[in-house]
C-alpha cells in the first residue's frame, strides 16, 4: 500500500509518499481500498501546525498523525467480528474518530467510521459528503425547526457552504453568501441572492440582519455576530480561530439573556446521521460541488489549493477508479 506522511510542519505542505505491506487485520477491522479522499481543514492545520494546539496534540516537531479524514472506497477484507459489512461493499465515512490516514491506497477502519454507499451515489460524490454534509446537517438541526426567511452563509462557496445552500433553499427564503472574489460567479450561478467578496465587504461591514447565520470559519468576536442577527436569530459556527471560539463560549449566555439572540458552536459527531443526510441529498437532487479530483501524487498541490482558499467546492484526491477495484 501507498500512503502520505507529513515530514514536517510548514508551507507548502511537506508531504512524502511511503510504501508498506498492508497491516494485518484485527477482529474488528475493515480493510478498504480507497477510491477518493477529500481535503479538509484538519489536513491543512495538521500540515502547517497552526493553530498551535495541533502541535501540542499531534506532535511538537512534526505531525504524528497522517492526513486524510474523509474517504470512499470498496471493502476488500473484514475481521472475524464484522457483521454489517461484506467484501465488495462500496463504503464511505469520516475517519476522525478512528485512525485518520485517508490519503492512502488502503485504510483499516472500524465499523463506526463507515457507512454503505447507496447505489444512486457515485464514489466521488460519496467521498465529499461525510464531513461537510454532516456539518451542514447537524448545524441545521440546531435551528430546532425555526423558520428562517433570511439566511447568511460565510464561506458560501466551499464544500460546506454549497451543500448548506441547497439544503436550506426553498420558496420564500433568501440566502446571501460571503467568500473570496474568485468564487462569486459560481455562487451567483448556484442561486445566492447577494454575494460578497470578504476582502471588499466582510461580515462586519454588512448593513443587514439575518434570521440564521452559518459560519464555516469564525474570525470575528461574538458581538459582531449578534449585531448581524435579527430578533430571535441564531448563529452557528462549525469552526474558526481559537480565541474567537473561546469568546463565543464565554459570552453566548450573556448575549442570549440580553438580546434573545443565540450563538452556537457545533460539536460535530462524526458519521451521526449520515444515512439521513444522504437520503435528503438524493431526494432533493443535490449536487456536491467538487474541485478536482486531483491525482494521488498531486496531494501537496491539492492541499495547498485548499489552504490558499482557491478551491470552489470540495477538494478531492482520486486514489483508484471503480474499474481498479
Amino acid at each position: 500500500m501507498k500512503f502520505f506522511v507529513l515530514k514536517a510542519y510548514g508551507e507548502p505542505p511537506q508531504l512524502e509518499i511511503k510504501e508498506s505491506s498492508i497491516p494485518d487485520l484485527s477482529e474488528d477491522d475493515i480493510l478498504v481500498k480507497v477510491s477518493y479522499s477529500a481535503v479538509n481543514d484538519y489536513d491543512w492545520s495538521l500540515s502547517t501546525g497552526k493553530p498551535l494546539l495541533y502541535r501540542l496534540l499531534f506532535g511538537l516537531l512534526k505531525p504524528k498523525l497522517r492526513p486524510g479524514m474523509e474517504i470512499s472506497g470498496v471493502v476488500k477484507q473484514i475481521g472475524t467480528k464484522i457483521q454489517n459489512f461484506h467484501v465488495g461493499d462500496r463504503v464511505f465515512g469520516d475517519l476522525s474518530e478512528d485512525r485518520f490516514g485517508g490519503f492512502a491506497t488502503h485504510v483499516l477502519a472500524k465499523e463506526k467510521s463507515l457507512r454503505k454507499i447507496p447505489d444512486e451515489l457515485a464514489l466521488d460524490e460519496a467521498a465529499s459528503l461525510p464531513h461537510a454534509g454532516l456539518l451542514v446537517h447537524q448545524s441545521i438541526e440546531l435551528l430546532n425547526n425555526k423558520q428562517c426567511k433570511k439566511i447568511l452563509i460565510n464561506g458560501a462557496g466551499g464544500g460546506v457552504g454549497t451543500l448548506a445552500f441547497q439544503l436550506l433553499k426553498k420558496e420564500g427564503v433568501r440566502i446571501d453568501g460571503i467568500d473570496t472574489g474568485e468564487k462569486l460567479s459560481d455562487m451567483d450561478k448556484l442561486g445566492y441572492e447577494k454575494v460578497y467578496d470578504y476582502k471588499v465587504k466582510d461580515l462586519q461591514k454588512l448593513d443587514e440582519q439575518y434570521d440564521f447565520i452559518l459560519d464555516t470559519k469564525s474570525k470575528f468576536w461574538p458581538w459582531h455576530y449578534s449585531s448581524k442577527l435579527a430578533k430571535n436569530g441564531i448563529f452557528v459556527t462549525v469552526g474558526g480561530d481559537l480565541p474567537q471560539l473561546a469568546a463565543l463560549l464565554i459570552f453566548k449566555g450573556l448575549i442570549k439573556k440580553l438580546s434573545q439572540k443565540e450563538l452556537k458552536i457545533l460539536g460535530l459527531k462524526a458519521n451521526r446521521g449520515l444515512e439521513d443526510f444522504v437520503k435528503l441529498y438524493l431526494k432533493k437532487s443535490m449536487k456536491s460541488r467538487i474541485d478536482g479530483p486531483y491525482p494521488f501524487d498531486e496531494a501537496a498541490n491539492a492541499l495547498s489549493r485548499f489552504g490558499q482558499g482557491l478551491h470552489s467546492g470540495k477538494v478531492l484526491l482520486k486514489i483508484a477508479s471503480e474499474s481498479e477495484h
